[in-house]
């Protein structure tokens, strides 16, 4: 009896340390809870919302960055007529003029020199007033401070060609003494502005709701105040003298205006009165530009008659209806 006993209790034992020593066995891993992003100090700025795409701003282009006459859309489209005439008492053609549309420029140019020198002068100073244009080489001579691109470059063109014509008078004896006068227009594309600069007596008008303005000063004598005979005498003309100071100035262009530049042959046969008479009743340009070459030599032509009209028009998609 106590051996059974004995038996019963070691088997128990066994048992035990059976179940003690044995490896635990593996409880399913419970599921993972989602984690939580970190929470972020309040002094954290919180991060911008999604608005698309990224568009930078630009500071405004400054008045003489060279792409500036590029701009796809330009605010005013201008049209021109240019004719010039020997008149009625004059041989020689000593006048010239200058159209190119593809920079919005015009200039006339009105010759003086005896042995035809005048009409060398004034074609010398028109070519090279396109060569400028056509290179983009406007010399060296720096642009007056804050002065608009348009004009920098008239008063640059005009210092290249009094420097032409009065380099050519001091090599050649017949043409020494030799000048011009000169007016020129340039509007800025896309932009409400025109130059103009002028040295001597050709002209600038401008025709706006039906009234005629001068926009420029003879430089003559009569214009200083001296009266008589001398009055007519210029006082500043291209390649007269080694350095020439020509008057520059801006304007802003309306639609419908008429711009008229022109030599005196123009400007001392026809009377404002005419000459608005004209461009008033005139919508052709090239029509009007006749009828004032033709006023001028039935009041007597006495010089060379130059004269370029330009038409501004609102592009056609700022037009209103």
């Amino acid at each position: 009896m106590l051996y059974a006993l004995v038996a019963v209790v070691v088997a128990a034992a066994v048992v035990i340390a059976f179940f003690a020593l044995s490896p635990k066995r593996a409880e399913p891993a419970a599921a993972p809870s989602p984690r939580k992003p970190p929470e972020k100090s309040p002094s954290e700025p919180p991060p911008p919302p999604s608005v698309g795409p990224r568009i930078e701003t630009r500071a405004p282009r400054p008045l003489d960055e060279p792409d500036q006459d590029t701009q796809p859309n330009p605010w005013v489209l201008v049209t021109a007529v240019g004719r010039t005439d020997p008149g009625m008492k004059r041989k020689n053609n000593e006048d010239a003029l200058l159209v190119l549309e593809d920079h919005d420029l015009f200039v006339v140019a009105d010759g003086m020199g005896r042995h035809a020198a005048g009409e060398v002068a004034s074609r010398l100073a028109v070519d090279t007033v396109a060569a400028a244009f056509a290179s983009g080489d406007f010399g060296t001579r720096p642009a007056p401070s804050n002065t608009p691109r348009e004009a920098a470059r008239l008063d640059a063109v005009f210092h290249l060609a009094n420097a032409e014509v009065f380099s050519k008078s001091q090599e050649i004896d017949t043409y020494r003494g030799m000048g011009t006068t000169m007016v020129a227009l340039h509007f800025s594309r896309g932009k409400e502005r025109a130059a103009i600069a002028h040295a001597g007596d050709s002209r600038c008008y401008r025709l706006r709701a039906g009234a005629l303005e001068q926009l420029t000063v003879d430089h003559t004598l009569g214009s200083m105040g001296i009266k008589g005979p001398s009055a007519s005498v210029l006082s500043r003309a291209v390649g007269i003298e080694e350095n020439l100071e020509p008057d520059v100035q801006t304007t802003a262009p309306a639609a419908d205006d008429v711009y008229l530049i022109c030599s005196d042959g123009l400007s001392r046969m026809v009377t404002p009165e005419q000459i608005t008479s004209i461009l008033t009743d005139q919508e052709d340009l090239d029509a009007a530009v006749a009828r004032l070459i033709e006023v001028a030599n039935q009041a007597g032509g006495k010089d060379n008659v130059t004269v370029i009209l330009v038409r501004v028009e609102r592009a056609p998609y700022l037009a209103g209806p």
